[in-house]
């Protein structure tokens, strides 16, 4: 019996052209949504937003519903990343990483006035999208996992029996919700107000 070989045609990687307009349609996406809302969201806005034509989203997205869901992962990955990136280099106590972590929750380069809008675009809109509603609910589970096992360990340290998943749940929604009210209220909710909120919850869990 004779060797069959197949081929496998190797996808091409995409020009570098291509990546950077693929990237100013999802820049501009979120910066649409930060300005409009989610809903608001149109082709011709974003395009117009980018400069682009508004046949040119056809090339890199099947429609506007994958760019602007590449738009919110893209939002969701820079506050992910600022946070991995602070409790990294807060070293190995788990009361300094997750007070690192509240740092990096409400200051530069993750916490910014347009993704906190998107953000909360994308709270207001889960409830109603399918692919929305699945990106969020992965996005707070793995935080939560990772959070409780922080409060676990430091409670632990300090002779404090904590509920992890009850204090993760608790510390996520007070996150979110100071999120959302500073992007309503800014001036009763100032980004270092309500990271000083969350401090204060730590220390209260866990103990000076």
């Amino acid at each position: 019996m004779s060797e069959v070989k197949v081929r496998v045609r190797q996808q091409r990687k995409p020009s570098r052209i291509a990546q950077e307009r693929k990237q100013d349609l999802i820049e501009a996406a979120i910066r649409n949504i930060a300005d409009h809302g989610y809903d608001a969201v149109t082709v011709a806005t974003i395009c117009e937003e980018a400069g682009f034509s508004r046949g040119l989203i056809g090339h890199y997205f099947s429609g506007k519903d994958e760019l602007l869901l590449e738009a919110v992962k893209e939002v969701a990955q820079r506050l992910g990343n600022a946070i991995r990136d602070a409790v990294r280099n807060a070293g190995d106590d788990p009361k300094a990483r997750l007070h690192a972590l509240i740092d990096a929750s409400f200051s530069p380069p993750g916490h910014t006035p347009e993704n906190v809008a998107v953000w909360v675009a994308l709270v207001g809109a889960a409830r109603l999208s399918p692919a929305l509603g699945a990106i969020y609910r992965e996005i707070w589970r793995d935080y939560r996992d990772g959070v409780g096992r922080l409060f676990k360990r430091a409670g632990k340290l300090n002779g404090r029996k904590i509920d992890a998943d009850r204090t993760a749940l608790t510390f996520s929604q007070l996150v979110e919700g100071l999120w959302v009210g500073g992007a309503a209220d800014s001036e009763s909710i100032p980004a270092k107000k309500a990271a000083a909120c969350c401090h204060t919850y730590v220390d209260q869990m866990i103990g000076q």
